[in-house]
């Protein structure tokens, strides 16, 4: 994959060799702090994205710029031959890890139940049977991830992704088990355009709930430089399919690092499917910085759901949610979140707290 730097004209590669990553380290110790400025904040918050080929995009525009530490250089190079672009003919495997970490949180919905004792309808109140009402409470378990990618071709791979979570009521008896298998082919196009294929399938089970979903979705990417900053812009296709129905969607997101700061804006548009409540417009903005040497998140969203019809009453449900995140160390993370439900059905109007705790064990 190459990308053509626009202040000389000159093409620039990705295949570096581990002569050239050396000697390209040790122009960036002898060049003058000022002329890499820029390039080096901006590939320091390379480290804050989710998106892989964002970070490359951040990381190797510092290295070509001389302004990039061996540290970072080397996890240039990691990413580089995770996406395969150091692919050398046939199948080979690029990636193969997995991790476990035990979990302590607090859930506002232990069993899956209803947020509410009681609902006004008709001028009065429906009591609900106390056996059918959420419960809350601190919570433990464990979560296993992982991850397997065979490289077919420069930047071009297969992605297998296997997660699951069983997490235990500390009082109560209630469990929950939450499985998710992710398919994918990943392919690089030409310059830095990217088109992907991907399948996901997740399930999640408790008491009194249980949901299923599986999303199909293409995905074509681009990513740009600007003045002092580099996106990445996504535009996919998905069809959502639930057992009840299923509902085509069309997203897009922009991806940016900015001067020590790494930010997500997306949205999404779901059709409307008759005779069910389902997610019509959803939107979100994430942010990444430091703060006293830690990553440190911020996410907003709400999504806006309608539809269906309970008790005979139009269903119209707004959520919106605000999310803090903390890396306390490399294994250690530390999240809590605050959700409110607005609904025109007063059995799903609620406000909810969850509070999650995980430490990370590299098993692979």
């Amino acid at each position: 994959m190459a990308r053509t730097r626009e202040t000389t004209g000159r093409p620039w590669s990705f295949q570096l060799r581990e002569t050239e990553l050396l000697a390209l380290a040790v122009v960036a110790v002898l060049l003058p702090g000022d002329a890499c400025s820029q390039s080096y904040e901006l590939g320091r918050s390379g480290d804050l994205v989710i998106s892989e080929r964002l970070r490359i995009l951040a990381h190797g525009q510092a290295l070509a710029e001389g302004s990039s530490p061996m540290a970072r250089t080397l996890s240039l190079k990691a990413d580089m031959i995770a996406q395969g672009f150091y692919h050398r003919g046939g199948f080979e495997w690029v990636m193969a890890e997995a991790s476990l970490s035990p979990t302590l949180g607090w859930s506002p919905n232990l069993n899956g139940g209803m947020a509410r004792s009681r609902i006004a309808l008709g001028g009065g109140w429906l009591e609900i049977d106390p056996v059918y009402v959420a419960r809350s409470g601190a919570t433990a378990g464990l979560l296993f991830e992982s991850e397997a990618r065979l490289a077919w071709g420069a930047g071009r791979y297969l992605q297998v992704e296997a997660d699951g979570a069983i997490s235990h009521a500390l009082h109560g008896g209630y469990e929950r088990r939450d499985r998710r298998l992710l398919l994918c082919s990943r392919n690089h196009l030409r310059s830095w355009s990217f088109l992907d294929l991907c399948v996901n399938q997740s399930e999640s089970v408790r008491s009194l709930s249980h949901y299923e979903q599986r999303e199909t979705m293409f995905q074509f990417a681009r990513l740009f430089t600007a003045p002092n900053s580099y996106h990445e812009i996504r535009l996919d296709l998905t069809e959502r399919r639930q057992p009840e129905y299923r509902q085509p969607r069309t997203g897009l997101e922009l991806h940016s690092v900015w001067p020590g700061l790494a930010t997500r804006l997306g949205t999404g548009f779901g059709r409307a499917v008759e005779g069910r409540t389902a997610e019509r417009l959803d939107v979100f903005a994430d942010l990444r910085w430091r703060m006293a040497g830690a990553v440190t998140g911020l996410s907003l969203w709400q999504s806006r759901a309608s539809g269906g019809q309970v008790f005979g009453i139009a269903q119209r449900d707004v959520s919106t949610g605000v999310a803090l995140f903390r890396q306390i160390t490399p294994a250690l993370d530390i999240s809590v979140q605050y959700v409110r439900t607005q609904s025109s059905v007063d059995l799903f109007d609620n406000r909810q707290i969850a509070l999650d705790l995980s430490w990370r064990f590299r098993i692979r």
